[in-house]
């Protein structure tokens, strides 16, 4: 007889757009992670084995469907002269990402001074990515640090494909940023619909010890948002050690995030629209609940 786990999670969006007296009427889901006591994923869950409870009133579980989505990654870099002098750890740095990122991965490059530019479109091919960092120059102009983020999310809400997007950032804090609100918003909700995760480094171009104020701002928001992770730089040589330590973070967040199961359950009559999620499981193993799969 296995034992019950329970863990507990609060839905603040995912429900927010839809209109009261159809909120019950729409199928609950919710994703759960297992992995034994030797750190193996738990390969069989039955919908007999979960129950589902919203704000302490049990709800019928009406499948669980196992589900191995892979991650995507979008590599964005300002290639303006503050990551480009000297431009060898930025080369060095990217190398040494991808080789940290397991096999089959689908994996973009681009771009980003003085507008944002594909270097190598979509690819599972390690060896074209690392072709393409070759194919990196220096540029004069400054990154296009906000418009080359909206892209990037723009691309993941068009990719129909079940899958969790990756968009890692190499900026520096030159030139200004134009983001009105509404752009803004507009990327803060497809990060939230796709469960993406962000991870920003911004290079002080001045030399000084915080970054500038537009792109910090921004790089501080969207890793908040989306779990990921923001670091300011002051000098181009750390990225020849930072890009690494986050390729190895990425793998880990792919490795946490595959193999988990998608629950769907009845909501009760008087469902809230926003609700406190309760689920118990019957195996002797390590549970994960989230929402949409989300595990940066």
């Amino acid at each position: 007889m296995g034992r019950f786990l329970t863990v507990a999670a609060v839905v603040i969006v995912a429900l927010w757009a839809i209109e009261p007296h159809l909120i019950a009427q729409k199928p609950g889901q919710l994703f759960v992670s297992l992995v034994g006591a030797d750190g193996t994923p738990v390969g069989d869950l039955q919908a007999s084995d979960v129950i589902v409870t919203e704000d302490g009133i049990e709800c019928k579980t009406v499948k669980v469907d196992p589900i191995n989505w892979p991650i995507k990654l979008q590599v964005l870099v300002d290639n303006g002269k503050a990551n480009t002098n000297p431009i060898n750890p930025l080369r060095e740095g990217l190398t040494a990402l991808f080789d940290q990122i397991p096999d089959g991965v689908e994996m973009s490059l681009y771009t980003t001074a003085p507008q944002p530019r594909a270097i190598v479109k979509p690819t599972t091919d390690k060896q074209q990515l690392l072709k393409g960092i070759g194919l990196i120059a220096p540029d004069s102009g400054v990154g296009a640090f906000f418009d080359a983020l909206s892209e990037a999310a723009g691309r993941t809400d068009k990719d129909k494909t079940p899958h969790f997007p990756v968009i890692l950032m190499v900026g520096s804090d030159l030139g200004q940023v134009n983001a009105q609100d509404r752009d803004f918003r507009k990327l803060q909700e497809n990060i939230l619909k796709h469960a993406m995760t962000l991870h920003i480094i911004v290079m002080a171009g001045g030399g000084g010890a915080t970054g500038g104020g537009a792109q910090t701002e921004i790089g501080l928001a969207v890793t908040k948002l989306s779990g990921g992770r923001y670091e300011n730089i002051t000098t181009a040589t750390r990225l020849a050690t930072l890009l690494p330590e986050l390729g190895k973070r990425i793998a880990q967040s792919q490795a946490r995030q595959s193999h988990q199961f998608r629950v769907t359950y009845e909501r009760p009559a008087n469902a809230k629209t926003e609700a406190r999620i309760g689920a118990s499981v019957s195996r002797r193993a390590t549970v994960v609940l989230t929402l949409d799969g989300h595990m940066p």
